[in-house]
């Protein structure tokens, strides 16, 4: 029901906005206007939200939380629960064979990949008769689609796939 009335409120004020995960439309009765998103600062990757938060400003400023440590233990074990979830997502197969000597091979492209991407997962799977090696946990396909034209020299017939991924680590 929130969702109704700010939609309605936006239209009243002017204008609709749509976001998906490649651009933000912005459209009026009398244009439309395609923006890209803001991209996520790599700088916050992997960091405390509450650590950047109370680290002095660009002017010295700084602000100070005070919680419980129930709180921070609840939010630290939340993260922990979801961490094993899964979501749908996009990932890189970069070997797909059934050949005898498949098996030894997979794990041949999975341990190279790994040594020249360290920060990249990689995944080994064997679905019958089928060994496959699939990398990254991309939440759009815009995303994986970079990682394969990275890696496209090397793994000339790698493709983009459809599957569950993990969260990424925060």
């Amino acid at each position: 029901m929130r969702k109704f009335f700010l939609v309605l409120l936006i239209m009243f004020i002017g204008g609709s906005y749509i976001a998906s995960a490649q651009e933000l439309l912005i459209s009026n009765p009398d244009s439309l206007k395609i923006e890209t998103p803001p991209v996520m600062d790599s700088a916050f990757y992997m960091k405390s939200i509450l650590g950047l938060i109370s680290e002095p400003g660009p002017n010295g400023a700084r602000v100070t939380i005070s919680q419980s440590r129930s709180m921070a233990s609840a939010v630290n074990a939340h993260i922990e629960s979801t961490s094993s979830r899964k979501l749908a997502g996009f990932r890189v197969r970069i070997f797909f064979d059934n050949k005898q000597n498949a098996r030894a091979r997979s794990e041949e492209v999975m341990n190279g990949f790994l040594s020249k991407y360290p920060l990249i997962r990689a995944y080994w799977s064997h679905e019958s008769p089928f060994f496959k090696v699939t990398v990254g946990d991309y939440r759009t396909k815009s995303e994986a689609m970079k990682l394969l034209k990275e890696i496209s020299s090397e793994y000339n017939s790698a493709f983009v796939v459809r599957e569950n991924i993990n969260f990424p680590p925060l």
